[in-house]
């Protein structure tokens, strides 16, 4: 099954949440990037070079941007250094292990970069069970997989560690979900 209607409205939401914190001309990495990388499409008139990694994509140019066909739980074949912003969107609640991703993004963001990361509250896998009973979600949204979800302020302690600094969250969709961006 492909994504459905409410698939895309609700990846527009979290697209909507990110965008603002994309730089004009920036280098962005989207890891997690879904089927078609499509925030790199919703962001494209601020994006230079784009850069989608999943393991679901096709190796090589789709259309402006290029896509990259990796587990983003491994070392990423990706120079460090590189990019302006890194995007995980509703990637973290997939993570059993999060903090080696999060270093990955660290290394491929260049000095004063900025990740940016939305996810889920946990009140949404029961909405997102019954949705999907209903077909109205696809089974690309993947509730089923998602792990327990890290209180922000611990989020925020382990990116401290990694080196990350600036922190800014707050949540969106009346609470439903989360955004944070961190700075290299």
């Amino acid at each position: 099954m492909s994504y459905t209607g409410l698939d895309q409205l609700i990846a527009r939401q979290r697209f909507r949440a990110a965008f603002p914190h994309i730089r004009k001309g920036a280098r962005v990495c989207d890891l997690g990037c879904g089927l078609d990388a499509a925030f790199l499409d919703f962001a494209g008139e601020r994006i230079a070079r784009g850069v989608g990694v999943d393991d679901q994509v096709r190796d090589g140019a789709g259309g402006r941007w290029q896509r990259v066909r990796a587990d983003i739980r491994a070392a990423l074949p990706l120079e460090s250094g590189q990019f302006d912003n890194v995007v995980m969107l509703a990637v973290l609640e997939h993570l059993a292990e999060p903090e080696p991703v999060l270093r990955e993004a660290y290394r491929i963001l260049a000095p004063g970069g900025s990740l940016i990361l939305t996810w889920p509250s946990a009140i949404v896998d029961p909405i997102l069970k019954v949705l999907r009973g209903l077909r109205l979600v696809s089974d690309e949204m993947e509730s089923g997989e998602h792990q327990k979800r890290i209180p922000p302020g611990t989020l925020q302690q382990m990116l401290h560690r990694i080196g990350f600094t600036d922190f800014l969250h707050y949540t969106f969709e009346l609470g439903l979900n989360n955004l944070m961006v961190a700075t290299r």
